[in-house]
């Protein structure tokens, strides 16, 4: 379990992750999301980290996780979620995006193979997960991509 103190008021976010069988895999891909959560007590953070944990769980294998203060919108956090899935994950970030819910995400797929998504709340699009949800980017980068040091512990998946 990981515990993370994502403001001065002491408020703890905690992750729980399980075993399960892993088989090594030496091509995957890192799935960055970072998402704005309002309200800074804690709880809709955690409801929010929660939910798209679970989205991912077992298919994906946690690789980091924190949670900060969000300047631009008072009691704010910023949550800072990054997965590795096995890279015959096919369905990519739209698949990603459609399991978060939601409407009016804007996709990004790049010639080299890099792809992103991002929503904000703008033209009557429908907020994704819960009422909390303030804002979101995604990335999904090929490990190939990956500096060293971030891919150096590769990780386990299941193919």
């Amino acid at each position: 379990m990981t515990s993370v103190n994502p403001t001065e008021s002491n408020v703890m976010l905690t992750v729980e992750t399980l075993d399960r069988p892993e088989a090594a895999t030496d091509e995957w891909l890192r799935l960055g999301v970072r998402i704005v959560v309002s309200g800074r007590d804690g709880a809709n953070s955690q409801a929010v980290l929660q939910q798209v944990l679970a989205l991912f769980w077992p298919s994906a294998e946690l690789y980091d996780f924190y949670a900060t203060p969000y300047p631009r919108l008072p009691e704010a956090t910023v949550l800072r979620i990054a997965f590795d899935l096995p890279a015959s994950y096919a369905a990519g970030v739209s698949g990603i995006v459609q399991s978060i819910g939601g409407s009016g995400w804007t996709v990004d797929i790049y010639e080299d193979g890099e792809q992103a998504a991002c929503w904000k709340p703008e033209h009557g699009a429908l907020r994704p997960l819960c009422e909390h949800f303030h804002s979101a980017e995604i990335n999904l980068i090929p490990s190939s991509h990956l500096a060293a040091f971030r891919k150096s512990a590769g990780p386990r998946l299941l193919q």
